[in-house]
């Protein structure tokens, strides 16, 4: 994989697409902005949600929310944040054949709360909670791979409005996440240094920057297989997200309540992931956010080239709040 080359100033032609290359996702990304419809254009809105229902399997009373905590913030009766296993698992420790453990993070015991709506110090101990879970997860010989995700709207695959994420430990790691690791570590062999540290320091300066402090650069990737995608990158290279020390993890949180506040504007779902393979010591750790605006079609599917109808230079001037 050669050097990056990203241009610092993209003027991007109202009527003509442009084909860019995701060089670590080893994709053809096709930015179409004639398809796309400016951020105000978005007027859908949330329906009135109740603070508890007493269908929720999530809310305080419910018969699966009050199993044994894995892991639990606040007291007993009262918690703010509780991991519980996952009683619809596609993986288990007691089946040889899809091994792995599966655990669902009740976020909050509020029905009508969504993550856009948290404080800092909250998001901050719900990163806290995915650090505990990766350290305990990691700990059984037998799991390779761990994937930290959170499924925000239907589109984006949520079957419960109450706020949740997810964590899926498995015995394997996935074919692609080992191919994109050869090419990192590939960029890193000839470059001497990573793809994601010199991503971060050129993103940094362009029109794609959203946030950054001395700890993270937040930005919407040249290359968005999204629209609205964003990349939150730590500016010191760890594995994953238990590595992150606490002035580290409050800068995250910072800018997540900061992203999604600007994202829960347009009412789009979502899903959110960060993960870790446990058999490569030099992963570099991020998180990524993808919108849902767009359904993935026949292009898509069979030819694996991304149609994304809003340039990331748009979305990253809509996340600093100067959307016009």
């Amino acid at each position: 994989m050669a050097k990056i080359k990203i241009p610092k100033e993209v003027k991007i032609h109202a009527a003509k697409s442009e084909v860019r290359i995701d060089e670590i996702h080893d994709r053809f990304i096709i930015i179409a902005p004639k398809r796309s419809k400016r951020p105000h254009d978005v007027v859908a809105r949330h329906q009135d949600v109740p603070v508890k229902s007493k269908d929720c399997p999530f809310c305080l009373e419910a018969k699966i929310a009050s199993q044994p905590a894995l892991h639990q913030v606040g007291p007993e009766q009262w918690w703010e944040i509780k991991t519980i296993r996952n009683i619809f698992p596609f993986v288990s420790p007691d089946n040889p054949r899809a091994y792995g453990h599966q655990e669902v993070v009740i976020e909050t015991p509020h029905h009508n709360k969504e993550l856009a709506e948290f404080g800092e110090p909250h998001i901050f101990r719900l990163l806290q909670t995915y650090q505990e879970r990766t350290i305990a997860l990691s700990k059984d010989p037998k799991i390779k791979y761990i994937i930290i995700f959170k499924n925000h709207g239907g589109k984006a695959g949520a079957s419960l409005v109450h706020a949740h994420s997810q964590i899926m430990a498995a015995g394997f790691v996935p074919i692609h996440i080992i191919d994109k690791l050869a090419r990192a570590r590939k960029y890193q062999i000839k470059n001497g240094y990573s793809y994601y540290e010199h991503l971060a320091k050129v993103e940094i300066k362009g029109p794609r920057n959203i946030f950054s402090d001395k700890y993270l650069s937040v930005f919407c990737p040249f290359a968005s297989s999204y629209n609205y995608e964003v990349w939150f990158v730590p500016k010191r290279q760890v594995d994953n997200i238990s590595l992150l020390e606490d002035v580290e993890l409050k800068s995250l949180a910072r800018a997540l309540k900061r992203v999604l506040k600007r994202l829960n504007k347009l009412n789009l779902p979502y899903n959110m992931y960060m993960h870790q393979t446990l058999t490569d010591k030099n992963e570099y750790f991020y998180l990524r956010i993808c919108p849902r605006r767009d359904t993935w079609a026949g292009v898509e599917l069979g030819s694996r080239i991304i149609v994304n109808s809003m340039p990331p230079e748009e979305a990253a001037k809509f996340y600093r709040g100067r959307s016009e």
